[in-house]
């Protein structure tokens, strides 16, 4: 399309030829040499940019590509000088290379936001090689930022490509941004136990361990009832880096452990009560098994007027009044 482009463009042009026929050699020589000029002008600018930018923001890839881009700039400007020298029709040209350069972009849109989001964390550096980091669902060292992608070394060992689109437009966990980090551990203890003297014990665990930082101090704390205990909440400082982390939380709960067990405080545990089937009557109907009959529905029952209701019971009365008067008495 850029081929097209081009030829339209040209053949839109006033004139016939793009060159004029009547150039010598020295107009050629004078081209060579602004050109030649314009590519060590180019180079020396790139060093310069390249070293400036490394010392700014430091070495990597925004550094490269930005000097790249000023000595290609500078390139292009110098040949479009030299071919205005020659008298050639620049024009056309810029225009069909801006319509192509649409052209290009266009299609290759997911890779230019990528290259440009790569410039970006370069130059904002919201984490440095490495560095620790979370990029979404993923967790390991930066080791490179590249035109595309930003790798990481994964804790497992492997290697992890995450577009530099996506790390810039997400969120970005940098975990050894600082020296320290806190960590939290969630203790329980049964309900009778002594909550002072669980909470003293806590804290003389956490002072034990050398990888907990004295500074801030660690803190045990109560923070809710639990279904089965009464929950502690660890609060300590260690190294910000993982290996640093993971030792230190293997240390916490070891020292816990120890402390717990010898002043004889249980770590409580879901616990459930199991029912023999066997209760205090274990025959409740005594063995008897009777005919279960269907109850009558009280809407298909006859309704008695209320008047004849009465009328009847007065009735009951006087036959049983005339019983107990029997003749002869």
């Amino acid at each position: 399309m850029t081929v097209l482009a081009t030829a339209d463009l040209l053949a839109q042009s006033s004139d016939d030829s793009i060159i004029d026929e009547s150039l010598t050699l020295s107009d050629w020589v004078q081209a060579g040499i602004i050109v030649a000029a314009t590519i060590v002008v180019a180079v020396v600018v790139a060093r310069l940019v390249r070293r400036v930018l490394t010392h700014v923001v430091g070495p990597g890839f925004a550094a490269i590509v930005t000097a790249r881009l000023a000595a290609y700039l500078l390139f292009l400007i110098g040949l479009f000088y030299a071919l205005t020298s020659l008298g050639v029709q620049v024009g056309p040209l810029i225009g069909a290379i801006g319509l192509g350069g649409l052209v290009l972009a266009l299609a290759l849109q997911k890779l230019v936001e990528n290259f440009f989001s790569g410039l970006i964390l370069q130059a904002r550096r919201p984490f440095r090689v490495g560095d620790t980091v979370l990029l979404g669902d993923h967790l390991g060292v930066a080791t490179d930022i590249d035109s595309r992608t930003t790798v990481l070394r994964g804790l497992d060992g492997a290697a992890v490509r995450v577009p530099n689109s996506e790390v810039a437009a997400g969120p970005i966990i940098n975990l050894t941004n600082e020296d320290l980090r806190r960590s939290e551990l969630e203790v329980g203890v049964a309900y009778d136990t002594n909550l002072q003297a669980a909470t003293e014990c806590l804290t003389e665990a956490l002072g034990q361990v050398e990888r907990v930082n004295a500074e801030p101090p660690a803190q045990a704390l109560l923070t809710r009832f639990g279904s089965s205990s009464i929950d502690f909440t660890l609060y300590y400082w260690h190294g910000s880096d993982v290996p640093t982390e993971l030792a230190a939380r293997h240390d916490v709960i070891l020292s816990v452990h120890q402390s717990f067990a010898a002043a004889g405080i249980t770590i409580a545990f879901p616990q459930m009560v199991v029912w023999s089937g066997r209760g205090e009557d274990d025959q409740p109907y005594r063995g008897r098994t009777d005919v279960i009959t269907v109850a009558p529905d009280p809407s298909n029952q006859p309704v008695t007027p209320p008047a004849l209701v009465r009328q009847l019971s007065r009735w009951r009365v006087r036959s049983d009044i005339l019983r107990r008067f029997k003749p002869g008495d």
